[in-house]
Parts: C-alpha cells; structure tokens; sequence
C-alpha cells in the first residue's frame, strides 16, 4: 500500500515539474529550448562544475550529519550508508507532501542496517531540527546582507516569503518548547483539541490527540537521550547550515559562470534564499511551482527576463531534478545490496 501511494506521488512531482517548467517558460513568448541549451554551452565550465560539487555536497552532508548522530549513540556506520540514508530522504521528500515520506524512508535503511528504532527516530528528528534552524539562520543572513532585495518583490511573492519566516519561527519555538517543556506543549495541545472537537472542527478528537501523545513522547525521548551531546548538536547544525547553503549556492554558480560578478553572485544567493523561505508556506512536494515562481520574480530584479529565466530552469534543474534523479540511483543501488545481504542471510538461516 506504502509501495503505491508512493508511486502515485511520483507520477504527481512529475507531472507539477512539467506544469512548471512549462509555467516558467510561457512567461515570455520569445524563449526556447536553444536559449537554455547555450547557457550552458557558452558558460564557464569550471563555475557550472562547482555547481555540480555544490549539488553533490547537499547529499553528502546531510548524510555526514545523520553519521555523526549515530556514532554518538554508539552505532559507527561507514559513509556510504549515511550517503543512502540521504538519498532516501531526498528523494521521498521531494515527492511527498511536507516532505512527510522522507524521514520512514530513511528510518527503513538505518533499522535495516541494524541501527535501532529509538536512535534513528532520534537522528532523524534532529534533523529536522538542524534542518529548520539552518533555514532559518540562512533567512536572517539574507535579511542582514541584501534587505532591499526582499522589497524588489512582488507582493504575492513577499507575502509568501513573510508567511514563511512565520512558520519556521512558529515552529522554531514549537520544537525548542517540545524539547524543554514537552508538558506545557502537550497541554497547550490537548485544550485547543478539546476545544476544538466540541466546535466540530475538529471530527475525530481521539487521533489528534494520539498524534498528540506520540509526538511529544518522541520529543522526550530525544531531550533525555541528546542531553549530554553539546558538541554532536553544534557540529550536526554546522553539517545542516552548509548543506542548505551549499544547494543556494548553485544558482549564484551558475550565476558566475555566465560572466556575472561576485557582488551580483550574493544577490543571487539572497534572491534564492528568500525564495526558499517563501517556499516552505505550501506543503507542495519539492516545492514544486511555488520556488520556480519566487526564484523568477527574484531574478528579474536583478537581469533580464531570459536570463533570470535561464538561471531559474539551470539552478533548479542541477540542485532539485538532477539531485533527486541522483538521489534515485543512489537508494536503487542501496535497495539492491540491502536484499541481496537479506538473502544471503536468509540462504544461512536455512542451512
């Protein structure tokens, strides 16, 4: 069942991908394939390749980062198997709503590995977190370096962009709460689906407030068992923050290596900080459509239609399309050793 609802989002990333490019594209009549194609035939191809590295480097690091979580609960596992455990977040994240098939995928690798239930639910929940603060630093950097170019904007675009600094700050303070006062939150939760039941918003009070249970006993679980791992945390939030910097730093690549400046490569970067933040308001798989709008409306401010559009359709296709198709093989070629280790092992139990 898990097996066709995830091929069902599949075919539904692959058709938005499609609906988006072709969005993106029908913005200006006199664009064509050619265009896209010589921006990376003309372009400097040592820029283009380091976008490729930076591409890389959004797998291995979240990868790196699950790694030195493990091995501070005393489960060493060899690169290889983070990089798998990356990829299988990736990829199900980028297909899913929220991002919601991603972390099982994961937790099915590292249990599978032998890693228990406890410490990879606890390495993918600071994840999470690693994952939201980091996005939020990024957010504040941009803020710091370029404000005017939060303004240049459209208003459609700011407004996405606002409400999604409210979110990550809202749950922010939602995860740091979870974590230090997990009481106060099951509370706070429990009155609002009480109260909500009884105006019938809510239908069905009862799996809510499991939802409820189980989160915050989740929560606890992680506080106890982090407590004591100041250095795993500092170096786990350093992992994530490059890693997401890293996959920003794609367009501001290809952005250099179309001959543009240093100074236009950090508004670059700015622009697709800002759209990134603004991207995380709508539970879209890969953000798909949602980004693509804000990265273009960004561009513009700073270059031509064609060009901000060329940027918009090379960026997105090295550090989403092409990471995620990556990110395929990789869990492929991870499945495939995985049930031949199950077989060989089960050819011993018979013998």
């Amino acid at each position: 069942m898990e097996k066709k609802k995830n091929e069902i989002w599949t075919v539904v990333a692959f058709v938005l991908a499609a609906l988006s490019v072709w969005a993106v594209v029908r913005q200006t009549k006199d664009y064509s394939l050619k265009d896209f194609l010589n921006y990376f035939k003309e372009g400097n191809t040592f820029w283009i390749t380091m976008a490729i590295v930076c591409m890389i480097c959004f797998i291995l690091f979240e990868g790196l980062a699950i790694l030195i979580v493990l091995k501070a609960f005393g489960h060493r596992r060899a690169i290889n198997k983070g990089i798998v455990y990356s990829a299988a977040d990736i990829y199900f994240s980028a297909i899913t709503p929220s991002a919601s098939g991603g972390q099982p995928a994961s937790a099915f690798f590292m249990m599978a590995d032998g890693v228990p239930a406890a410490v990879s639910a606890v390495a993918l929940l600071l994840n999470l977190v690693m994952y939201t603060a980091s996005i939020m630093t990024i957010g504040i950097i941009a803020v710091i370096l370029r404000p005017g170019l939060f303004i240049d904007f459209s208003i459609p675009s700011k407004i996405l962009i606002i409400i999604g600094y409210l979110i990550l700050g809202t749950l922010i303070v939602f995860i740091i709460l979870l974590i230090k006062r997990e009481d106060w939150v099951h509370a706070i939760g429990t009155f609002t689906i009480r109260v909500f039941g009884k105006i019938k918003i809510i239908r069905n009070p009862d799996r809510f407030r499991n939802k409820l249970d189980r989160i915050t006993n989740e929560y606890r679980e992680c506080a106890e068992m982090i407590d004591g791992h100041r250095g795993m945390l500092v170096i786990c939030f350093i992992l994530n923050f490059l890693q997401r910097s890293l996959q920003i730093c794609v367009s501001a690549m290809l952005f250099l290596a179309g001959g543009g400046s240093a100074a236009g490569a950090v508004d670059v970067w700015v622009t697709h900080a800002f759209s990134v933040i603004g991207s995380n308001c709508v539970p879209v798989p890969g953000a798909i459509g949602v980004i693509d709008f804000l990265l273009v409306d960004g561009m513009k401010n700073l270059m031509s239609e064609q060009d901000a559009i060329s940027l918009e359709l090379a960026s997105r296709g090295i550090s989403f399309y092409v990471c995620v198709l990556l990110c395929i093989v990789i869990v492929a070629v991870g499945n495939f050793f995985l049930n031949r280790r199950m077989d060989f092992l089960s050819s011993e139990d018979d013998e």
